[in-house]
């Protein structure tokens, strides 16, 4: 009997690891994307000697053996692959000239504690809670939260899971709940009451997950791939290849075909390309993004309220403008 097969749209990390997990479970499945070379938004530039990267800053699971690091060796991304394990993760300065006053996020804790410590001594307290909080998330395994969904999990999954995670109940329950804004607005000088929140990206982040990054920076499992994200999405792409699936690049997909569309047993059948070629599949898997899987690849025939919201631009999505620069120091 003939192995089910799959269609993936996409070879982003995500479409190239959806791949790898179907070929290694006995599915033949067969890439479809857009671009002539892999990686989505996982991608990078060679210009004059240097490499323009415009994704990876940090990987969470660099660190061999430690979380998420299992994922990345399955997929063939990590392996005699070096990492650069940064000791700062940024540096923010209010002021110019001899007025200017610079928070350096170190991602070693004691480091940055006593570095806060000097910037603000009357914020002293609140310097060591962050820090606190730093030394208590390098023994978290976040991965564990990604394992499996929550709905798929037995209760003696459940019951093992709490407790791996009963020994994080305090800080998860404190800096889970609070954003980096909320956290900021506590310290009393301006720095380190703006540092804090645009630090982590957005203000409403909750503490936890910038805490988190610094954990794993300071134990080495956030470093940066040499060679950048392109070279390192490389690897994830012939590992695939490697497995027996199939990648066709400049293959744009049009439309998602679906089988008893308007009943209620309808199901996605193939893929139709803008160049008119049908393919069929026992499954479609769409790794493109929400927007344009939902709306105009299946022609926004399936949705509820709920995805109409996502999508009505209720959501305040902001630009974004990078400017790298290859400084010969």
């Amino acid at each position: 009997m003939s192995n089910k097969s799959i269609i993936i749209i996409g070879a982003g990390v995500a479409g190239l690891a959806a791949g790898c997990y179907a070929q290694m479970n006995g599915f033949d499945s067969q890439i479809f994307e857009t671009h002539d070379l892999p990686g989505g938004l996982c991608t990078a530039w060679d210009r004059k000697g240097y490499i323009f990267d415009g994704c990876i800053h940090y990987l969470f699971g660099s660190g061999e053996g430690q979380p998420f690091n299992q994922t990345w060796q399955e997929l063939g991304a990590v392996q005699e692959r070096p990492f650069i394990n940064h000791s700062e993760f940024m540096r923010i300065t209010d002021g110019t000239g001899a007025a200017a006053r610079t928070f350096i996020a170190y991602a070693d804790p004691d480091r940055l504690e006593a570095h806060m410590k000097e910037l603000s001594p009357e914020d002293s307290k609140l310097s060591e809670g962050f820090c606190d909080g730093i030394r208590q998330f390098t023994t978290f395994d976040m991965a564990m939260l990604q394992e499996k969904p929550r709905s798929l999990l037995t209760a003696e999954e459940w019951g093992q899971f709490g407790l791996k995670v009963m020994p994080f109940a305090l800080p998860l329950a404190k800096w889970g709940r609070m954003s980096a804004k909320e956290f900021g607005d506590k310290f009393k000088d301006p720095l380190l009451r703006r540092a804090l929140p645009q630090m982590f990206g957005w203000a409403d982040i909750p503490v936890m997950v910038g805490m988190s990054l610094l954990a794993y920076m300071h134990t080495h499992n956030a470093g940066f791939p040499a060679g950048g994200s392109l070279e390192f999405v490389r690897a994830i792409e012939q590992r695939y290849l490697s497995l027996g699936g199939q990648i066709h690049y400049k293959a744009q997909v049009e439309k998602i075909l679906v089988e008893n569309e308007r009943g209620n047993g309808a199901r996605a059948v193939g893929v139709r390309l803008y160049n008119d070629e049908i393919h069929h599949a026992d499954y479609v898997i769409s790794a493109a993004d929400g927007h344009g899987t939902i709306f105009d690849m299946l022609g926004g025939d399936f949705v509820d309220r709920d995805i109409k919201r996502t999508y009505d631009g209720r959501f305040r999505i902001h630009s974004q403008v990078q400017v790298s620069l290859g400084v010969n120091r």
